[in-house]
This record gives structure tokens, sequence and C-alpha cells, in this order.
């Protein structure tokens, strides 16, 4: 829990990969220690792009729902109900789906590189605020200014900065020319059709341009990898050895702090609750020290939306000042805009962060309860099984499953693929009644 000292979150500098069948995990560390996690399980994340048809407009809300080809149709602000029923459009995922509520989506494009980000149907050039230097402000807005059509627009990011004018036309003339193929590729595509897919690593190593090192724990992944990062290593078990305690851990609703108190993280609909218990500690003192954890908890779950921190009473105006900007410099460095609005009447501490992706408890677990839902113990016993095969090569290994699970289980034809094909045969998959979650068997 050492990370976030000094009140401030340091860069990532090293991942951790874990493929398995039906999923791949990611542990994004920084001194050692894990400050988030992305889980992906193959339905369109945040960026991705799909050629998708709509299938109803919401005059009311000023919207449409569009097929992308996942359960649960997404969501497009659409001004003026710009796309009628049955139009195809391409759209681009700012939210993935999560639980009962389809994906949000934009009609305005835009291409992420390591030092810029490409909008190319929305033109302007907006600078990073912490470029802090305003001659070099000045000189980038100068180059790239003359480098855009007049249909375009850029984001300069913070690291290009630090970037020659060789490294920046690179990118740019890069950017523009995914753009094209993208562009290519929907013209030739039947909606709904996922486009231009960008692997969820890539994606990381471009969001995280000083991660130095990549560690991967499936031999399967390591030429991917390798690929991207080229320095990228396998070490088997690397990511259950130094991340799954903290997996755990971030599903679990109390988190120790140091000198004895701790903080309860829960999740309702309409809010996200932590109530810090100071465990006897002075009020200022105690909440300060719950400063870093907080940032960084909030960054591991993957928690959004309206956060209320239920503080230990402050009395004085300058201690609740002195918090806030305790928070507000802790939030600075993440990546996920996150706002701290202020103490409300009642004394809590009321914030917002972004919507992204679901939580780790959103995708992991079973509604509110704590424990993991089907899907997760599906995949979590493909892993156990294939461990079980590869340990011992003569016997016949089989996963035993509750029935739900292994009614999903059967579902998941990608997973199930991929696992006969590392085995070497199919796996079987049985439905016991008497079984809770599920067992590893040996058959005759």
């Amino acid at each position: 829990m050492g990370c976030c000292t000094g009140w401030g979150m340091p860069p990532v500098d090293e991942i951790l990969f874990s493929r398995s069948p039906g999923e791949s995990r990611f542990a994004l560390m920084a001194g050692g220690v894990p400050v988030e996690f992305v889980i992906d399980r193959g339905a369109a994340g945040v960026g991705a792009f799909v050629l998708g048809r709509v299938l109803s407009v919401n005059r009311g809300l000023d919207a449409a729902f569009v097929d992308i080809g996942e359960p649960l149709p997404g969501f497009l602000a659409s001004p003026g109900a710009a796309h009628g029923e049955g139009a195809v459009v391409l759209v681009q995922v700012t939210a993935a789906s999560r639980g009962s509520k389809g994906a949000a989506l934009s009609a305005q494009p835009s291409m992420q590189g390591s030092l810029l980000v490409y909008t190319p149907a929305r033109p302007g050039l907006n600078l990073s605020r912490r470029i802090a230097d305003d001659a070099r402000r000045e000189g980038l807005r100068t180059l790239l200014r003359g480098l855009l059509e007049p249909h375009e627009g850029l984001v300069v990011r913070t690291e290009a900065a630090e970037a020659d004018e060789a490294a920046l036309l690179a990118e740019l003339t890069s950017l523009r020319g995914r753009w094209r193929s993208l562009s290519e590729q929907a013209a030739k595509a039947a909606a709904p059709a996922r486009l231009l897919a960008v692997p969820p690593l890539a994606e990381l190593l471009a969001a995280h341009p000083r991660v130095a090192a990549l560690r991967v724990d499936d031999r399967a992944a390591l030429a991917e990898a390798k690929a991207l990062f080229p320095a990228a290593i396998h070490e088997e078990g690397v990511f259950d050895r130094e991340a799954g305690e903290a997996l755990d851990q971030a599903l679990d609703p109390r988190v120790p702090l140091p000198g004895g108190g701790s903080l309860i993280i829960e999740t309702t609909a309409a809010y996200v609750t932590v109530d810090i218990d100071s465990g006897g500690g002075a009020p200022l003192a105690a909440n300060l020290a719950a400063v870093p954890e907080i940032a960084r908890q909030l960054r591991l779950r993957g928690l959004a939306g309206h956060i209320l921190i239920d503080i230990i009473p402050l009395k004085d105006r300058q201690a609740q000042a002195r918090l806030l900007a305790a928070l507000r410099k802790a939030v600075a460095d993440d990546p996920t805009p996150t706002h701290v609005v202020g103490v409300t009447p009642l004394g809590s501490v009321e914030m917002t962060r972004e919507r992204r992706r679901p939580s780790l408890a959103e995708l992991l677990l079973d509604g509110g309860a704590p424990t993991r839902n089907a899907e997760t113990l599906g995949l979590e016993g493909l892993r156990a099984a294939l461990r079980a095969a590869f340990d011992r090569p003569q016997a016949r290994i089989a996963l035993a499953a509750a029935p739900g699970v292994a009614a999903l289980l059967s579902r998941n034809h990608a997973a199930l693929d991929d696992a006969a094909r590392r085995l070497g045969r199919p796996l079987p998959v049985r439905a016991v009644p008497d079984v809770a979650t599920y067992q590893i068997i040996e058959e005759p």
C-alpha cells in the first residue's frame, strides 16, 4: 500500500499480463504495487470502433439505441435524432456495457496515440494543461496547426512536450493512416461489426508510455506481447504471485490502513460510499492518512460515478480545506477524470469519477453479493483444470461445476475452443448439482 505516499500517484512502470481461455487480465504496477486492474472478456471496451445499426430512436432522450453485436444495445446521444431507425452508423465506445446497461457510444471518433489524440471530424487544437512551459506550448501550437487539415483536430498529450518534431509528425501520420484504414473497413463491412479492433495490451501501452517492463504468464501470449513491447518476458505464474492477492483484496469491502484504521467501501445503485474508521487516531490525522489509499482504491477497483466519503468529522474549516486539497492532489494523476466537489452540509466529501468500464465488483461478483459470479467461476475453473492437466499429463482431467456455471461455460464456445487447443483435446465440463462452484476431477 505504499505506492501513493506523498498524496500523489506515481506513473505506471510495469504491466503484468495473464491470458487464459475467455479472459485476459492486466495488472498495472507502480513501484511494485498494483494500482489498476483491467480484465477483458471480449466485450467492446472504451475506444473500440463498431459499425452499428440503429434499432430505435428515443426523441425524449435525444438518443438512439444501436445494435453493436452485444446482448444489450449501445446508447448513442444523438442530438436532433440525427440517426434514424435502421441507419448504419460508425460509433466509438466511450463506456463499456455493465450490468443491465449497454455501452455508451459516440459518433465523434478519436484515435489515441502516445503523444497525440487525433479527432478526424472534430476540428480544433487542445494542449494538455500539464504542459507548463509557455514557450513549449506556443511552439507545439504553431507546429501542429500548420499540419492539420481544416476538418481535423488534435489533443496534445503531456508526453508531447518532450518529443521532437519528427516524432510528432510520425505519430500524426500513423493516426491518419489508421483512420483511413478504419474508414475503408467500415465501407465494406455489414453492421453490426467490430472494426480495427485494438488489442487491450496495445491500448494500455499507448496510455502508459512510461512502462519499462512487461511480464507475461502465458507462453501462448508472449509473441503478441513481444510484437508490441520487444522487451516482454515470460514468467510463469507472475500475475497470481504478484497481483493475485491484491485482486482478491480489491473485492473486499474492508481495506486496512496503516496505524490501525480502515476504509469500508460499498456500492449502491446510486453511489459509492467510503467510510473512514479512525482506529482511535486524531480526526484530521486519520482522515489525511486515508487519502492516498482512497485514491488508490478508487482506481484499483474501477469505481466510478457519484462517490461519498464519510470522513471523521472536522469542525475546523481550515482542516476541511486541507483535507480537500490533499484529496485533489492524490487523484490528480488518475488517468480517469476524477473531481473532488467539496464537503456536503452533512459533512461528507463528495466526489465524481468518470465511468469508462465496469468496476471489478460488477464484472467479477454476483450482484451485490461478495461471491464470484458464474462467469468468473467458470473461467477460474478452466484455468485450474488446465493447470491440473499439464501437471498430470497421464490423467484425464475434467471440470465438474455447479449447473449454472456449467451452463454458462457451455455457451462460451471461444473459451472452450481455446482450452481444447491448449490441451490438445476437448476439456469435459460436467454439471454436478452437489458442487457449489467447481471441482477438478479425474475421469476413468
